[in-house]
């Protein structure tokens, strides 16, 4: 299909549809998976992370795209058993996680590792990443206990150490009473600044366990109506079905089944159970429908090429050095050949290479609207 008809009808104008078109092209070409987060997007389509949010987020609101939240460390341990490149310690080193839990986690999930190296469900996902956060909360909850115990003895030890000085002080006389309080207010001098360095200590505990938290990211998975239609050529009718053999939430599949019957491409027949008084949907894909609006969307599509070829092969362009501004001949010498942004001197553009970028979409158009 030449454009998403319905992704095509979604974008407004706060940024190019061209943009919008490289990220929704990054979700589905990334490589093995379609997991991504936004960072990752803008890196490969070198688009600036708040446009790539915008487009997730109209993506998200259209239920093309949804959020899964995924614990940062388990998708570098899944990627590092992926490549194999790297033993279990150094696997340990790399995620700064105790060797002995990098151990549990890949023996007690081989399975689904194992899986991941040719590609991998939501579920699969979903499964390893809650596996993996059991196993650090089991952990750190033992080491809490740890430290409570050793507290609770160290504390245990202290009062045991005071009642004993309590019952030496019954049997000695008034001035040794004297002489130990006194030796008590200056212990108790000396101790405050170890309370407060210890205290200073203790805060960079409290920052550690926020980068943890941090630790817990949202990703991205993305569905094209592009795979519910072939699931429903391919004989799978209900929304339940399409559910499980896509591996994606129920409401998204009847989201999308639902615009595709508002743009008359797919139909239902609706029949209620005897037993349960439920009513079933059995859902059906309209070729003839789908081939008319393709046709169309391929005809403005090509009218609009045949516009843009015609007006780079018959004008003389000027660009600015610094990428400010592109004009014809005839708007740049209104500005004397001069950059309006910055007054630096317009360089001539060769735009031999987009005229040949133009063509052969054009010859891609033409296939399309052919067959």
């Amino acid at each position: 299909m030449l454009r998403d008809p319905i992704i095509q009808n979604l974008f407004p104008e706060i940024f190019d549809f061209d943009e919008a078109v490289e990220v929704i092209g990054c979700l589905k070409d990334w490589p093995k998976t379609r997991l991504c987060d936004d960072k990752a997007i803008a890196r490969k389509t070198k688009i600036d992370v708040k446009t790539v949010n915008d487009i997730l987020k109209l993506l998200e609101t259209n239920n093309f795209v949804y959020n899964v939240k995924v614990n940062e460390g388990c998708v570098k341990l899944m990627k590092h058993f992926r490549s194999g490149k790297l033993s279990h310690e150094e696997m340990a080193k790399k995620l700064k996680l105790d060797i002995k839990l990098v151990d549990q986690f890949i023996e007690e999930n081989e399975s689904l590792l194992l899986e991941t190296k040719k590609t991998y469900s939501q579920k699969t996902l979903k499964t390893l990443n809650d596996n993996f956060t059991a196993l650090i909360k089991g952990d750190k909850k033992e080491k809490e206990a740890k430290e409570k115990e050793e507290q609770a003895t160290e504390e245990n030890a202290e009062e045991n150490a005071e009642t004993g000085i309590e019952k030496v002080s019954d049997e000695i006389s008034e001035d040794d009473k004297k002489t130990i309080n006194e030796d008590k207010e200056e212990d108790a001098v000396i101790e405050e600044p170890v309370e407060e360095e210890a205290a200073k200590k203790s805060k960079p505990k409290a920052k550690k366990d926020k980068k943890q938290k941090r630790a817990v990211y949202h990703k991205f998975w993305y569905l094209t109506f592009d795979e519910i239609i072939s699931s429903l050529k391919e004989g799978c009718s209900t929304d339940e079905g399409i559910s499980e053999r896509l591996t994606c939430k129920l409401n998204i599949v009847r989201k999308i089944l639902y615009k595709l019957y508002d743009m008359r491409l797919a139909s239902y027949k609706r029949d209620k159970d005897k037993e349960t008084q439920w009513y079933t949907y059995d859902w059906t894909f309209n070729e003839d429908e789908y081939r008319k609006l393709e046709f169309n969307l391929a005809s403005s599509e090509l009218k609009r090429l045949n516009e843009e070829l015609d007006y780079e092969v018959n004008n003389m362009f000027f660009v600015c050095p610094f990428g400010h501004y592109r004009l014809d001949f005839e708007d740049a010498s209104t500005v004397e050949f001069l950059c309006p942004e910055c007054d630096v001197d317009l360089e001539f553009d060769d735009n031999q290479e987009k005229i040949d970028r133009i063509r052969e979409e054009i010859r891609a158009v033409d296939e399309v609207i052919s067959s």
